[in-house]
């Protein structure tokens, strides 16, 4: 069976572009929703279990980055090869990432556990949550193998224009974790009730379904995989192309839970009842924030494989569809939150104080939304053709360099809404820089093409 070809280089742009974002917006809905099934069942057993899963979330959350970066280097890679129609380098690319994967997930078990109770210690965890997090950790960090393997594996398949597998493979293990919660976790159908542990098990049995649906998918429908001509020196040679990537975007990915660190912290100066609020409109947010993260999964295989095929003209169309999209998204929802807002959070909540950061944070940022947006588009597009720094330096800019200072300062003087201005202010300076650094990058690099 021949390896899929490129699928984004013709037809309509909006419906490529399109046709990439709804998989991926329905597999992350169903993973986030996942996520607060978990919670509920684990709150079961008790608080202190809760807090261990709690403790889990930054460790979780560098494992995900770090399958991301990998994910992102192997994606721009193998979009170009799919759009230059070099089949049998994708091959060997698919292949090398995937002993990459297998290498970086070991490293995480390995390292996680010979530093689980130091590393749990400096995050906060007490003597009565310790045990807890030893016991979920221990077998949670398995995981990590069976997890990183397939999420580059999804990237190589997003990279030939297939959205659809890699969200439909997502949503299912997010099912079937959901599923083995309640039976490993409270002894369902006559199994051990193994508590704590049986939370993390059920973790790691979905991620292994997951790894073995994404290999034989990649084996054997797609023939993306080789078993020979894989020489140490392809191997390291593949290696160094995909982190010069990978490496930037993990480093971006792991930005984020600092920065959102920070500002936690400053947004307890106020008080518990701001951090409550602050924490029910982030995640109502989350859910906002969804199109976006779709937008940016979608853009970079498209820009790959048009930017392999040379197809500058379709690029442009690409750019502007996208931008369109994201103001008149924008838009959409800050009217959305000016409508509806005090009748969503009294779904949730009904402490006045707690409303009152809530409503601030969802009718001030959607402000900047728009320019998040186009942030997105000019990160993906440059991860895409291979110029990963310009996306790193705009990330680590938006939220380290601007937004955390920003919001310290601004918080000073005009109080708890001056974190959120902070907020719309950083996203306008990154999708401002990141209009002028697309523009002059992508008008080099058309230059470069037209003089060979």
């Amino acid at each position: 069976m021949k390896p899929a070809k490129a699928k984004l280089t013709s037809g309509p742009v909006s419906s490529a572009i399109l046709s990439m974002m709804t998989p991926m917006i329905i597999g992350l809905m169903v993973i986030i929703t996942n996520s607060l099934v978990d919670a509920y069942f684990v709150s079961q057993l008790g608080s202190a279990p809760l807090a261990a899963v709690s403790y889990a979330f930054p460790v979780s959350f560098i494992v995900g980055a770090i399958a991301m970066g990998l994910g992102t280097g192997t994606s721009s890679l193998a979009s170009r090869l799919f759009g230059a129609g070099n089949q049998e380098k994708v091959r060997q690319i698919a292949t090398h990432s995937m002993l990459l994967g297998l290498i970086a997930g070991l490293c995480v078990v390995i390292f996680g556990l010979l530093t689980l109770e130091e590393v749990f210690s400096l995050l906060g965890a007490d003597e009565q949550t310790m045990p807890f997090v030893k016991d979920y950790m221990e077998i949670y960090y398995w995981g990590g193998i069976f997890l990183v393997i397939p999420m580059i594996g999804n990237a190589v398949l997003r990279a030939g224009g297939d959205a659809k597998t890699p969200s439909v493979l997502m949503a299912s293990t997010a099912v079937i974790n959901a599923v083995l919660d309640p039976i490993l976790i409270f002894g369902w159908f006559g199994f051990p009730a193994l508590g704590i542990k049986g939370a993390a098990l059920a973790s790691v049995l979905a991620n292994v379904v997951f790894l073995i649906a994404s290999l034989s998918i990649l084996i054997f429908r797609e023939n993306l995989i080789q078993f020979r001509k894989n020489t140490v020196a392809a191997i390291l040679h593949s290696w160094s192309q995909i982190l010069h990537v990978g490496l930037p975007a993990i480093a971006s990915n792991l930005i984020t839970p600092m920065s959102t660190a920070l500002v936690t912290s400053l947004i307890s100066s106020f008080g518990q009842s701001a951090v409550a609020g602050f924490g029910l409109a982030s995640r109502l947010e989350a859910f906002i924030i969804i199109i976006f993260m779709a937008l940016g999964g979608a853009i970079a295989p498209f820009v790959g494989q048009n930017f392999g095929a040379q197809k500058f003209d379709r690029l442009k169309q690409g750019f502007v569809f996208c931008v369109a999209f994201s103001f008149i998204y924008a838009l959409f929802c800050i009217g959305f939150f000016i409508l509806s807002v005090d009748t969503l959070l009294g779904f949730f909540t009904t402490d006045p104080e707690v409303i009152k950061t809530a409503k601030i944070q969802l009718l001030y940022c959607p402000w900047g939304y728009g320019f998040l947006g186009l942030a997105v588009i000019a990160n993906g597009s440059f991860n895409a053709v291979g110029k990963p720094m310009p996306a790193m330096t705009i990330s680590i800019g938006r939220t380290l360099l601007v937004y955390v200072p920003l919001a310290y300062w601004l918080a000073s003087s005009m109080g708890i809404r001056g974190v959120f201005i902070a907020q719309v202010l950083a996203n306008l300076l990154a999708g401002i820089v990141g209009f002028i650094w697309y523009q002059n990058v992508f008008k080099q690099l058309r230059l470069d093409h037209q003089t060979i």
